[in-house]
């Protein structure tokens, strides 16, 4: 049986961010081609933070990459793309600005508490017991 992964093998991080580049990045695919077995691939990029690093920054190449696709629709008219774009990058949205200036607050002031016969003389008229008013 061969000996576990520890680390991302030697030239993986040109190769992920190939195949970042060219769409085809995925965790499995990643693993098939850096000879890994994919739980063994997992672990390596949770537990040394320089095979994280690496990964991370492949995902870095494939969110630039979506990000331009995206950009070059939203370019040509597509509102869906700009409204996408406007959420994910500057916060916008058709609901307002989320990421800008200070969050909304509302505040419910109540009065403090009285009891019921301040209130029933505060109404103005007390009611009547015994009768269907």
């Amino acid at each position: 049986m061969a000996r576990p992964f520890v680390k991302l093998p030697p030239g993986a991080r040109a190769h992920l961010e190939a195949m970042a580049a060219s769409g085809t990045l995925t965790e499995s695919k990643a693993a098939d081609a850096l000879g890994m077995p994919l739980t063994q691939f997992r672990r390596v990029i949770v537990d040394d933070p320089g095979s994280a690093s690496i990964w991370r920054d492949a995902l870095a190449v494939e969110r630039d990459q979506l990000l331009a696709a995206l950009y070059d629709r939203a370019i040509q008219g597509d509102t869906k793309a700009a409204t996408t774009l406007l959420a994910v990058r500057h916060g916008l949205s058709e609901k307002g600005s989320q990421g800008a200036g200070e969050p909304v607050q509302v505040v419910f002031n109540l009065p403090d508490s009285m009891p019921a016969e301040k209130y029933i003389s505060a109404l103005g008229e007390r009611p009547k017991v015994g009768t269907d008013a």
